[in-house]
């Protein structure tokens, strides 16, 4: 099944894929959860955050040139990734299951 880009309230029975990057330009910058994508199961939802950690370009730094990739639990990925101008930053990579509010 193909994965939704989510905007709205995902149903408790979907695992999600969550993508949280600093967004933003010089003293604006942010942490934030950039990219919801929700699917049918675990499995399909681990197999895209398994590619999204490894081919996902952040919005800084631009032109990623080299990353690195930590997996620190089964559902969870912190890329580090190195820009042109020797520039770093990260982001995080994580399948989660909506709970109620």
């Amino acid at each position: 099944m193909e994965p939704e880009e989510e905007t709205r309230r995902v149903p408790l029975d979907r695992w999600c894929v969550l993508i949280e990057e600093t967004v933003g330009h010089s003293s604006y910058l942010r942490w934030e959860l950039t990219r919801i994508k929700s699917f049918g199961s675990r499995a399909d939802a681990l197999a895209e955050a398994a590619n999204l950690a490894k081919g996902y370009e952040p919005q800084h730094p631009g032109k990623g040139r080299s990353r690195r990739i930590f997996r620190s639990g089964e559902d969870l990925w912190t890329v580090q990734v190195r820009g042109a101008k020797d520039e770093t930053s990260h982001f995080r990579v994580v399948v989660a299951k909506p709970e109620t509010p």
